[in-house]
């Protein structure tokens, strides 16, 4: 038995588990996560999984949130047991140690949505994807019936300095990092005008719960074919369409644009929204995919350079096609986001990152 299963095996005990024997520790893959995730088999045959938590802030955003109050927990607990209050399915949490850092999880298994949904026809996709848009109306309704209370992603939320971290997060990696040259003080200057007015497009929709990064690795299938959420922690409240964007602007499934379509069509009809609302939809989708998918393009990079970590740079390819697909909308005739001064803008900003952006030439 090792020093972590040791640690594992103290914060079992102490957290009232009677199955605490531990067999085997497996270290599961943690993707681009500050916390390390393993998963413990237990003499009794049952498992768990276990969430090493990092010192300091769990994620790269939580330093810059705008968050106000005292954290006097683990996000990811806080979120669990709001989310578990409206009876959304998610993990449960069955013990936390603060001092060992460490998070014991109900082990819902491996059977991750992304596996049902990779390569499969349109028939299973629409299937399965309609399936997480149930669950995400689902998330958002109940949510939106509920006050602040305790739970911290009611207290924090998208602003022009998260959204505009993310969008300079694009420039300092996707371009600068990656091409090893700074980009034109001329060139910086027209790339921080126009992000900046999209970012205030996007603050000025209605905010609603978001969990942040509902997309086909953090939505795992039971054997019945229902889903749950994971990797919550980083909920905040934010646009509508963020969620929607995580999902089917996803860099590791690409659906084809009709039945992203369709799918749009499907949430609106689900939420209610008629006809003139759902153009609506559409225009702050293409302004969120722009934001989230430049921010996800860099961030690929960032673990590569930063986390050393190579394995995303396969995804920028797709994720840069996302942003050049809303590029083109946006500054299309029928685009309803934005103006003509304003669709002059996002051209122009189309045009000089192209001279950074191999992949768009």
């Amino acid at each position: 038995m090792n020093e972590l299963a040791d640690k594992i095996q103290a914060v079992l005990i102490e957290t009232g588990d009677k199955n605490a024997a531990i067999k085997n520790i497996e270290k599961l893959h943690g993707d681009a996560s500050y916390r390390i995730y393993y998963r413990a088999f237990l003499a009794d045959g049952s498992t768990r999984i276990i969430m090493q938590m990092p010192d300091g802030p769990s994620s790269a955003s939580e330093e810059i949130t705008n968050f106000k109050g005292k954290i006097d927990e683990p996000p990811f607990i806080n979120v669990a047991r709001f989310l578990s209050s409206l009876r959304l399915p998610v993990p449960k949490v069955l013990g936390h140690s603060p001092s060992k850092k460490i998070i014991i999880l109900e082990d819902l298994g491996d059977d991750l949505f992304i596996k049902k949904v990779a390569g499969a026809g349109n028939a299973v996709l629409r299937g399965w994807y309609k399936k997480a848009l149930d669950l995400l109306v689902g998330l958002q309704t109940k949510a939106g019936g509920r006050s602040a209370g305790d739970c911290i992603a009611m207290q924090r939320s998208f602003d022009p300095v998260l959204l505009n971290w993310e969008f300079d997060h694009f420039r300092e990696y996707l371009v600068e990092e990656r091409l090893g040259k700074k980009m034109s003080k001329t060139d910086a200057a027209v790339f921080e005008d126009v992000t900046r007015m999209v970012t205030s497009k996007i603050i000025t929709a209605k905010k609603i719960f978001t969990h942040r990064d509902f997309q086909s690795k953090n939505l795992i299938a039971d054997k019945n074919g229902s889903l749950s959420m994971i990797d919550f922690q980083d909920a905040l409240m934010g646009p509508r369409v963020y969620d929607l964007v995580a999902l089917l602007r996803d860099s590791y499934v690409v659906l084809t644009p009709a039945l992203v379509e369709e799918l749009l069509s499907y949430y609106c009809k689900k939420t209610g929204l008629g006809p003139a609302e759902t153009g609506n939809v559409t225009a702050e989708f293409d302004l969120v995919t722009l934001q989230r998918k430049m921010k996800d393009s860099g961030r690929f990079v960032y673990i590569d350079r930063v986390k050393k970590n190579p394995s995303f740079l396969q995804y920028i390819p797709a994720t840069l096609e996302y942003v050049r697909n809303a590029f083109e909308r946006l500054q299309g005739p029928d685009s309803q986001s934005l103006n003509a001064d304003e669709k002059k803008k996002i051209a122009s900003l189309f045009k000089l990152l192209k001279k950074y952006v191999p992949e768009w030439n």
